[in-house]
């Protein structure tokens, strides 16, 4: 029954989904627009991760996120739901310390470049990735606590 709703649900694609699961799906798209911009931003500044950074940054901010959408579009809502909160959670503390705590060439306020308009759009987007991760965190939970609520 609920593989055959599920299968009813990607044939009718995002709109067919469920208030919470719709909202987890919009989330972790405009989750993945704001880290390519964010991404932009750091080639263009300079700004250099390191390598355990980067792996951080790759398994929990850029893939986790895509992959729980994945599972929620699918039908495996409950897995993708508690991967969307944990992953964003992650993602979310990571991106407030380097950005807004950590005194370092990442932090929002200690940006140098020769362009303007990209270390304002590395700001905006330091602020926009924060504000993605903490609703994908609301949405990975509003869509596991809705889904437990149908089972």
């Amino acid at each position: 029954m609920e593989a055959e709703e599920g299968l009813r649900a990607r044939s009718k694609g995002i709109r067919a989904e469920p208030g919470a699961a719709r909202f987890a799906l919009l989330i972790v798209l405009l989750h993945a627009t704001v880290v390519a911009l964010h991404a932009a931003a750091h080639r263009i500044l300079n700004i250099e991760a390191s390598p355990s950074q980067t792996l951080f940054i790759v398994i929990f901010i850029m893939a986790a996120p895509l992959l729980a959408g994945a599972l929620i579009w699918t039908g495996a809502r409950a897995a993708g739901a508690a991967l969307l909160a944990l992953s964003m959670a992650g993602a979310l503390l990571f991106g407030l310390y380097n950005h807004f705590i950590l005194v370092s060439p990442d932090h929002v306020l200690h940006i140098s470049g020769d362009s303007r308009a990209w270390v304002m759009m590395f700001q905006l987007t330091a602020v926009l990735l924060a504000l993605s991760e903490g609703m994908g965190v609301v949405a990975g939970l509003l869509t596991l606590k809705r889904g437990r609520a149908v089972l």
